[in-house]
């Protein structure tokens, strides 16, 4: 009997979401489940039954990312904590081999190391693809020390000018900027912004820049609707679900 019940971290894995899910899930009665004293536990048939659920309507979170305009676009990103952050750069930049384009990745409070081992975890051949170049990571702090906004900007119109000298038509890349980047001055992370979708515009790169919201206070409230308005669309990201939202011009 024990052989057919399944802990909520296996399950988690299974349908490659998060424990916190599968435990909303429970709660929720979307999910059925039998509790044993203060766990939880799934049927084989239980799991059996929402893989196919799965299989027929997709993983749910993966569609938003085809609402994203393959050629042009500068999308701001939502999420609530670092690990969420990482789910949702792997699933874009998954999207985007599927596709055949060549993957930037902008550090600003990310170590690049980080990065690479937290792509690996979640399915992303790091090692091979930078070999390749077919992947670039690059400390944008460092850039904007030393040249100001002009230093990450310039680099992101130089690679996505060497994915083109490589034969690639378009560049996909996720930057990950904090409130406090740019010098920890907010109008000068503004100023960034600007610059980097008017680069967007002329170039054949597809740009996520993922912030973390913890929570909202009136500031943080604010400033999400001051970087919402230099974005040509918005994603809110949360265990996997995720709703896209275009920044249509009045």
């Amino acid at each position: 009997m024990n052989e057919e019940l399944f802990t909520v971290e296996e399950v988690a894995e299974i349908l490659k979401t998060t424990p916190n899910t599968i435990y909303r899930w429970l709660r929720a009665g979307k999910l059925p489940g039998i509790k044993l004293g203060k766990e939880w536990r799934i049927k084989k048939e239980t799991l059996s039954s929402k893989l196919q659920e799965t299989n027929i309507t997709g993983i749910k979170g993966q569609s938003f990312l085809d609402s994203i305009d393959p050629q042009h676009d500068h999308v701001m990103a939502v999420t609530r904590d670092t690990n969420n952050l990482y789910n949702l750069e792997a699933e874009f930049f998954k999207k985007g081999l599927s596709r055949g384009y060549r993957l930037f990745k902008g550090c600003w409070w990310q170590n690049p190391d980080d990065v690479r081992q937290e792509l690996s975890i979640r399915g992303l051949p790091i090692e091979e693809l930078e070999a390749k170049n077919s992947l670039t990571i690059v400390d944008l702090t460092s850039q904007y020390n030393r040249l100001g906004k002009n230093g990450p900007v310039q680099t992101w119109v130089n690679e996505a000018k060497k994915s083109i000298e490589l034969g690639y038509k378009i560049m996909w890349g996720s930057g990950s900027p904090h409130l406090l980047s740019c010098g920890g001055h907010f109008p000068n992370l503004i100023e960034f912004e600007n610059s980097l979708n008017d680069i967007f515009k002329q170039l054949p790169v597809v740009g996520i820049c993922p912030y973390i919201f913890e929570e909202f206070t009136d500031d943080c409230f604010g400033q999400l609707i001051d970087l919402m308005n230099h974005h040509k669309s918005v994603i809110f990201y949360n265990d996997g679900s995720a709703i896209l939202l275009k920044n249509e011009p009045a």
